[in-house]
């Protein structure tokens, strides 16, 4: 199978092409846009100036917050809580979907952050009818069930933003999640921001979100405004530097024995099916993103992706079970 020189990926991914010298486009938007996504001290300056807006349009609107954060427990959203509030000054309210796929260990990192960081902090959950049907029709027709959690998470991010005068809402997305696809600046981080839910939902549906919204298919709440800003877009630092210095700051837990998003006991389920349907662990593009910046060699990529494969080609009944009891549209039945 064809493959980019430069990053590994291959001619499966998602939209990829390649030039007459085998780069794919995905590496030649890094190149061409390398000075500005490299530039730290000026992302540094462009966050910090965002911050020092949202503050400024909180205090005119008369707002108890300056940013909204989503929390989940693991190291990203709770590394941004302590930087936030700790370096930058900010009102934090904190929020956390329960969405019925959450672990025990992140509900005990969330406690113990909470403990530590003295922010507010909401847990919010929605119909659960109306969950589980839409987990269970993008199960079915899409073979995906994350884009549902992304919705809801940001549509009531949205929600809690316009009903509270929140200017700001900060994310955890990673370099890796925000470039994996990206070959125009549309939509992408530093470029250009997001200030209402359909804009920033381009960067995960690239124009599904144009089609439903035409349809009345979805609730794009579009008298709500709020910038979207994704932290690790702006702040260069590495998973491990992350979790040492939580744990060093507030005795944060890393996982122990777990590939993946130790707070979502359906990651492994996620997994499967990307790599059932597109042929790719979910990482895929994430990887690239660290060889095309040269934090990572294209054969240690290759390494992670096929242990991925490995790890997830099964997963184990109980929690197949656990999983589609959880999205029957009937809570007390099980998938057979």
């Amino acid at each position: 199978m064809k493959q980019c020189k430069i990053c590994g990926l291959r001619e499966n991914y998602t939209n990829i092409h390649f030039n007459s010298e085998g780069i794919c486009n995905y590496c030649e938007f890094y190149e061409a846009h390398k000075d500005v996504l490299e530039d730290k001290e000026k992302l540094e300056q462009i966050f910090r100036q965002k911050m020092e807006d949202a503050k400024a349009k909180a205090k005119a609107a008369g707002a108890k917050y300056d940013c909204l954060v989503g929390f989940s427990g693991g190291k990203d959203s709770t590394y941004i809580i302590y930087q936030l509030k700790e370096t930058y000054g900010m009102r934090v309210l904190a929020f956390t979907f329960d969405n019925g796929f959450s672990t025990e260990y992140g509900r005990n990192n969330i406690e113990n952050a909470l403990e530590k960081l003295n922010v507010d902090h909401i847990t919010f959950s929605m119909n659960d009818k109306l969950l589980r049907k839409q987990y269970s029709a993008c199960v079915n027709i899409m073979h995906n069930f994350c884009s549902v959690c992304f919705h809801y998470m940001h549509y009531y991010s949205y929600l809690f933003a316009g009903q509270n005068k929140i200017p700001l809402i900060v994310n955890g997305r990673t370099s890796g999640q925000i470039l994996q696809c990206a070959d125009s600046t549309k939509g992408i981080e530093p470029f250009e921001s997001s200030y209402n839910l359909k804009d920033f939902e381009y960067q995960m549906f690239h124009g599904l979100e144009e089609r439903a919204d035409k349809a009345g298919k979805m609730d794009y709440l579009k008298d709500t405004e709020a910038e979207a800003v994704s932290y690790f877009a702006y702040h260069d630092i590495s998973e491990e530097e992350t979790m040492q210095f939580l744990e060093e700051k507030i005795g944060w837990t890393r996982p122990q024995g777990v590939s993946g998003h130790a707070d979502c006991f359906a990651h492994a389920m996620a997994e499967h099916m990307s790599i059932e349907k597109r042929g790719f662990p979910v990482r895929e593009g994430e990887l690239a993103v660290l060889v095309r910046r040269g934090k990572l060699t294209k054969e240690k990529a290759q390494a992670i992706l096929q242990q991925d494969i490995e790890n997830f080609h099964e997963v184990p009944k109980d929690i197949q079970d656990r999983f589609f009891r959880r999205i029957s549209i009937q809570p007390n039945t099980s998938r057979k």
